[in-house]
């Protein structure tokens, strides 16, 4: 079974990751690794996020499934 995305924790490491990058005292390659890192993680924030809008919207009764 695989673990829950966590978004709090995504956001919290998406928030040490900018603090690295603004920093500007990376060697190129790890900078880039954590920039690729940080966009799978921001896109994965955005994923959970929409799910859960989408989710109170039912509850709602704003949309169906």
């Amino acid at each position: 079974m695989s673990k829950e995305f966590d978004v709090e924790q995504g956001l919290s490491r998406l928030q040490e990751i900018n603090t690295k990058l603004s920093e500007g005292d990376l060697p190129l390659g790890e900078a880039m690794k954590l920039y690729k890192e940080g966009v799978e993680l921001a896109n994965k924030c955005k994923e959970n996020l929409e799910g859960v809008k989408t989710e109170i919207k039912v509850i709602n009764g704003e949309v169906s499934l």
